[in-house]
């Protein structure tokens, strides 16, 4: 029982050391994509060192792979809401983004598939206007789109994200 009190006490420190380590810190003044100078779908550390996100990447980059996906960058604006950004646009586009607010994936799988790999790959993505979506189909974080996470995003979200052309190719398939 005094192993558990001390463990959470210990944990409760950590977080609260966490949530007051952004006082101080330099405000994130862009959004995920112009931070993604290269459009690969991450932020790198070269991609973030002339930025205001610097100071904020290790926060950010949960999984410690050196680079900040979509989804790391929004849930870190989301759990500091109001307190890293000073755009109300990049906190709306930060922390808010629906998916339900991106353009909707009007083409099959096979038709975004340009090299018929089985794959989705950055590049076909954001040649087919999926970017966006890119991140969340990613569901194994590979940097692609296999056709079981393509019909996966689709059916769980339907018309939210899917244009009628999309969702009729995953009914049929």
């Amino acid at each position: 029982m005094k192993k558990l009190t001390l463990a959470t006490t210990i944990l409760a420190s950590l977080s609260l050391a966490a949530c007051s380590s952004n006082q101080g810190l330099e405000k994130i003044d862009s959004d995920f994509a112009s931070l993604d100078n290269d459009s690969d779908g991450y932020i790198s550390k070269v991609e973030a060192d002339d930025d205001s996100i610097w100071e904020h990447f290790s926060n950010i980059d949960t999984n410690m792979d050196n680079e900040i996906s979509r989804k790391e960058f929004n849930a870190y604006m989301q759990l500091n809401a109001g307190k890293v950004a000073t755009d109300s646009d990049v906190s709306e586009s930060a922390f808010k983004a629906e998916i339900a607010k991106f353009d909707k994936i009007e083409s099959s799988f096979s038709s975004l598939d340009n090299d018929s790999n089985g794959y989705i790959s950055i590049a076909e993505g954001n040649d087919d206007d999926i970017s966006n979506h890119f991140d969340y189909m990613d569901e194994n974080q590979d940097k692609r789109i296999s056709r079981s996470e393509f019909k996966g995003y689709i059916k769980k979200y339907g018309n939210a994200v899917a244009e009628d052309d999309a969702l009729e190719a995953i009914k049929r398939s």
